[in-house]
C-alpha cells in the first residue's frame, strides 16, 4: 500500500512533466478526464485529481506499465485459483473453445 502512496505522489508532483513528455496533447488528456480546460489547468496548478482522474491518468500516460500491471494481477488470480482447486479440465476448455469458434 505504500509503493501505491508513492507512486501517487510521485505522479502527482511530475504530471506537468509527465504530460509535457507524452505522445498527447493536453486537449486530448482534458477530453479523456471530462473536465474542462479550466478546471483541468486548476486541478494541475493546485495538484488536486482525484483518484479516479490519477488512474486515468495514469493509464493514459503509462499505458504499458498498466498493462503489466494487469497481467501481473491476472496472474496471481490464476495461482490463486488454481491452489484453491478452481480449474477446468481440458477437454471442457476444448469443448467450450470450438463452440465459440463455430458460431
Amino acid at each position: 500500500m505504500l509503493d501505491v502512496v508513492l507512486n501517487y505522489k510521485n505522479l502527482l508532483e511530475n504530471l506537468n512533466t509527465y504530460i509535457e513528455e507524452s505522445k498527447f496533447k493536453k486537449e486530448h488528456i482534458i477530453k479523456e478526464l471530462g473536465v474542462s480546460r479550466a478546471t483541468f489547468y486548476n486541478k494541475l496548478k493546485k495538484r488536486s485529481f482525484s483518484v479516479s482522474e490519477m488512474v486515468k491518468l495514469s493509464t493514459l500516460l503509462f499505458p504499458e506499465d498498466v498493462k503489466a500491471m494487469e497481467i501481473k494481477q491476472a496472474l496471481e488470480r490464476s495461482r490463486e485459483d488454481s491452489a484453491a482447486g478452481r480449474v477446468l479440465e481440458h477437454k471442457s476448455v476444448i469443448a467450450d473453445a470450438r463452440k465459440r469458434v463455430s458460431r
